[in-house]
């Protein structure tokens, strides 16, 4: 049995839900011993969707990240589980004993990601199980998995997800857990902007934006499109740099000392005409 992994591609969720409709619908109020008891109808989201708003007013971003528990190769919640009351299994997937477990709140807290809940009526903390129950008859997926219609995520053993996961990256690496949870197009930083002429106020289309980046000396170009509109996202916090916008016909300018602690929208950036 090898270690499981899972992929999460942001750049396809939707945020439909449909995944935590499928894990309340294979948990709420149905105990599969000795793997967990029964997750409350309100109040706890084994699997949740966070929705991630960037920019500024009229440039804006949506992104919907999918969270569960992130099969962490040195998980927090089994050190800090008493008695054997949380434990990693052979293929990676932690338990956390319903039995054992009663009164360990500790537990709970342990979980950096925050995807450990306490039972207040059972005295219990409980999490996803990959619906272990599900694998250990036959299953391929658990049923988050397998009713994403947007093919959001991709499961299975991680020797065989290697090509994906050279592409994908951790959340939060820093907190030193080694989770084999992965992500693609997790939400970087961007600087984005529209180029209008000065005189007409239309907006100027195929006009070549040019980023530099000051410390790495490298650059990257882009142009606008029918509306005017730039972007260029994936973009590294904090770094420094200068945009550079030129137009056959109009004066070039260039937009120095931007330092990208944020996402930026420029907002409208007119060009002169040459006489």
């Amino acid at each position: 049995m090898g270690q499981k992994a899972l992929i999460i591609d942001v750049t396809k969720c939707t945020a439909c839900f449909d995944c935590f409709i499928a894990c309340k619908d294979e948990f709420a109020g149905q105990s599969w011993l000795p793997y967990s008891e029964a997750q409350p109808e309100t109040g706890q989201y084994w699997i949740q969707v966070d929705e991630i708003e960037r920019g500024q007013f009229p440039q804006v971003k949506g992104t919907f990240v999918p969270k569960l528990c992130m099969l962490c190769k040195d998980p927090l919640c089994v050190k800090a589980a008493k008695n054997g009351a949380a434990y990693k299994r052979d293929d990676g997937i932690v338990i956390i004993d319903p039995e054992k477990s009663k009164g360990q709140k500790q537990i709970v807290t342990a979980c950096r990601y925050g995807m450990v809940y306490w039972n207040e009526e059972l005295e219990i903390p409980q999490k996803c199980t990959f619906c272990a129950h599900l694998l250990d008859k036959g299953w391929q997926q658990p049923r988050c998995v397998e009713v994403c219609p947007a093919r959001v995520f991709t499961f299975g053993n991680k020797e065989e997800l290697t090509d994906l996961i050279e592409k994908a990256e951790q959340l939060h690496p820093e907190y030193g857990t080694a989770p084999t949870v992965y992500y693609i197009g997790l939400p970087k930083a961007f600087i984005a902007g529209s180029v209008y002429c000065n005189e007409s106020k239309d907006c100027l289309e195929y006009v070549e934006v040019t980023l530099i980046d000051k410390a790495a000396e490298t650059n990257l170009t882009t142009r606008t499109n029918n509306y005017g509109d730039f972007e260029f996202d994936g973009l590294e916090s904090g770094i420094a740099c200068s945009l550079n916008i030129q137009a056959e016909g109009y004066y070039p300018i260039t937009i120095e000392s931007i330092l990208l602690d944020k996402d930026i929208s420029l907002g409208n950036i007119y060009l002169q005409k040459m006489r």
